[in-house]
């Protein structure tokens, strides 16, 4: 592939935050939590309680007399959203939420039609000039023409053992060997640790367990942290094997 991923950060630093300027990213923060609101019925209906997020946002009154209230009180019981609200967040995401709620999509939606109610244009505002929105910028002239124009390949038959993550677009890891042996010996270096992203080298019989398995999940977690899922499947087989022969 060509080095699509590997652009050069944009020059604005902290102030471009995946292409937008602070500006609009916090606008569509806001978005995301009026978003929330219409989610919020979901968690009624499921008897959840209201998201820790609203916990900080003055809660709305009715009468004068709330107001002074809510001075001596200021977190006083009043209605969660009522079902009229998702007629707003359809309107501002221009779509339902689904089953799980409004997705980044919606959210993205919902951020221009704040922009527009503004009476700003949001393929100009909040936009980083510096990047003109990529969050990045070329680290040669013409790379992301190079990278439009690139064709997918096919990986060439024969007869061989390697490494791929299939997790993106699907490409290789590790070199291919003619046996299954050398992979796994290659998985038990450090260059093949630090190709599976592991923090040290697989014990050869996990390696090896592993690559005749032949496939893994990427990650797990356990009181000890956060694994690689490759070593797990690995050594799980193995210990499968010894309680099979009953060792």
């Amino acid at each position: 592939m060509p080095d699509k991923f590997d652009e050069s950060p944009c020059p604005q630093g902290p102030m471009c935050m995946s292409g937008s300027t602070p500006a609009r990213a916090w606008v569509g923060q806001l978005a995301h939590m009026l978003l929330m609101l219409d989610d919020d019925r979901r968690a009624q209906h499921r008897g959840r309680p209201m998201h820790p997020y609203f916990d900080s946002v003055p809660r709305p009154t009715t009468t004068h007399e709330d107001f002074f209230d809510r001075m001596r009180n200021p977190r006083p019981v009043v209605p969660r959203p009522s079902e009229d609200i998702a007629e707003f967040g359809t309107g501002l995401a221009g779509r339902e939420g689904g089953w799980l709620g409004h997705d980044a999509i919606d959210r993205w939606n919902a951020t221009d039609a704040l922009i527009k109610a503004a009476g700003l244009d949001p393929e100009v505002w909040g936009i980083c000039q510096a990047c003109g929105g990529h969050g990045s910028v070329e680290t040669y002239p013409g790379q992301r023409d190079e990278a439009e124009e690139w064709q997918r390949e096919e990986p060439p038959e024969g007869e061989g053992w390697q490494l791929w993550e299939t997790v993106s677009e699907g490409s290789p890891i590790s070199p291919v060997f003619p046996t299954a042996q050398e992979l796994a010996r290659w998985l038990a270096t450090w260059e093949g640790a630090h190709a599976n992203n592991q923090d040290q080298p697989m014990p050869y019989e996990a390696a090896l367990a592993f690559v005749m398995e032949g496939h893994s999940f990427t990650l797990y977690t356990n009181p000890g942290g956060v694994h690689e899922g490759s070593e797990f499947v690995g050594t799980q087989a193995v210990l499968d094997t010894y309680d099979t022969e009953g060792t």
